[in-house]
């Protein structure tokens, strides 16, 4: 039987035309007359009446993914209050979606329903040739000079920044890493020093994040997170844009000033406008991704003493104060721990995309106009993949073993194909230098009544408690 699309080839060459120039007015007009395809025929339920799926995709996504896996197959139906969906999981699910070929899926109308009014024109939502030009632009922010420069902020405000915390009793080791890292990245970032103007722009950022995640989405409803992030991104838009002028006539190490300083392919100065949406989609992109990176990686640790004392040695061996960009690839065992922690704990448990044209699927025909979901988490465990999946060993990613290669597209915590994650190796150099100064003057500790990591996969990975850990001095 075949699915109906609604959307005839001559629709699908004219959106696939207004996404390739980012043409919103003629975007807007067909999700407005655009209605989702029919799903009867993909197998799987509804869920709970309105949150359909929602509350197990935040509390346990990975055992929900495993039990629909195995009453479905890798294609299904699930659904939340903002849309139903189809998940496509394995390897060759990640391969389709992401490599996108004869551009079947579209970022923007997988991503708008999270980021509008909030994170507006970001690079995420971007396709096909205007993506590929915006991309361009911003690449330039994460390239070795840029990077040495980035390096030069965050090794005395990372160092200075742990040595701030309370040692020989139990915080909650994620506030501290969330509060770290957003003053660090208003220095780095926006080139902000740290005081009022940095808190107000960093509770500006952390509002916006928060108006992604509500569910009803109502900005008629002023204190709602929805309507208090709107409003939060209406500050950060205004202090950039009032900004620009000052860091246009002035080079500094930050990605602000970096753009304001950047040209386009015709030797052109890049517009206001876009700085603005690069910017605040750079600000999203690295910083709550890094503290959930961060957060997975010190309960690890704290978990298995004998891997952080391997680490602290490995650090110790560079025999100095700070990391230089040379030092980043020797420090290899630290670089297998990351991704060890986004293997098992990715900060995006599921990644969307919205299907352009009907396609066919492992025996499944997905019809046009469907919200399709990959899954980062799933694919992670996957045993004929994976040593002892559950377990954490940096080991599986050493040359000797490196059981990532198997497949290209088995291991995603950044996505893949051409919008694969363009702050990867920043976040590289961020979590290696924040590793770098912590293991080297503390030890990381966890309570033995802590037996598992207790976390939320939606909006993000992030653990639910808090992350209550130790951190003591090491006195040499």
């Amino acid at each position: 039987m075949r699915a109906t699309t609604g959307l005839s080839d001559t629709n699908n060459t004219d959106i696939v035309e207004s996404l390739s120039t980012f043409d919103l007015p003629k975007i807007r007009a067909f999700q407005k007359r655009t209605k989702l395809g029919k799903l009867s025929h993909i197998p799987g339920g509804s869920g709970l009446p309105f949150f359909g799926h929602t509350y197990w995709l935040a509390t346990d996504s990975h055992a929900w993914l495993d039990r629909k896996y195995a009453k479905n197959g890798p294609v299904f139906r699930a659904k939340t209050p903002i849309h139903d969906m189809v998940m496509l999981l394995g390897p060759e699910a990640n391969k389709l979606v992401f490599k996108n070929e004869g551009k079947i899926f579209s970022n923007f109308l997988a991503w708008d329903n999270t980021f509008e009014n909030l994170f507006d024109n970001a690079l995420l939502e971007r396709d096909f040739a205007d993506h590929k030009k915006e991309r361009k632009v911003l690449q330039q922010a994460f390239k070795r000079p840029a990077i040495e420069g980035h390096m030069q902020i965050m090794n005395p405000a990372l160092k200075m920044g742990i040595e701030q915390w309370r040692t020989g009793r139990t915080i909650k080791a994620m506030d501290h890493v969330k509060k770290l890292l957003l003053n660090v990245g208003a220095k780095v970032f926006l080139g902000i020093e740290m005081g009022p103007q940095a808190d107000t722009i960093n509770q500006a950022f952390i509002d916006i994040v928060a108006g992604c995640g509500d569910p009803i989405r109502r900005k008629e409803i002023w204190f709602s997170p929805y309507a208090k992030g709107i409003r939060a991104s209406k500050t950060l838009c205004k202090y950039i844009m009032d900004n620009i002028p000052e860091r246009r006539k002035v080079v500094g190490l930050d990605i602000f000033s970096q753009l304001c300083h950047m040209r386009d392919d015709e030797g052109k100065l890049i517009k206001d406008e876009i700085i603005r949406d690069h910017m605040i989609f750079v600000l999203f992109a690295a910083h709550d991704t890094t503290t959930s990176a961060l957060s997975a990686i010190l309960y690890a640790l704290a978990s298995n003493l004998e891997w952080q004392e391997e680490l602290r040695e490995e650090m110790s061996s560079l025999n100095k104060n700070g990391i230089e960009f040379d030092d980043i690839d020797a420090l290899q065992k630290t670089g297998w721990t990351f991704k060890e922690a986004l293997r098992m704990y990715p900060a995006l448990s599921v990644i969307p995309r919205y299907a352009l044209k009907d396609f066919e699927f492992n025996g499944h025909l997905i019809p046009a106009n469907t919200m399709v979901t990959v899954s980062t988490v799933f694919t992670h465990y996957m045993s004929e993949y994976w040593t002892n999946p559950h377990t954490f060993d940096p080991y599986r990613f050493s040359p000797e073993r490196a059981e990532d290669k198997q497949h290209f597209f088995q291991y995603i915590p950044f996505g893949g194909g051409a919008h694969k994650c363009l702050g990867l190796h920043f976040a590289d150099v961020q979590v290696k230098i924040f590793l770098f100064h912590l293991l080297k003057n503390y030890k990381v500790t966890k309570n033995s009544k802590m037996k598992k990591y207790k976390y939320n996969n939606v909006p993000l990975t992030f653990p639910t408690d808090g992350l209550p850990l130790r951190f003591d001095r090491i006195h040499r």
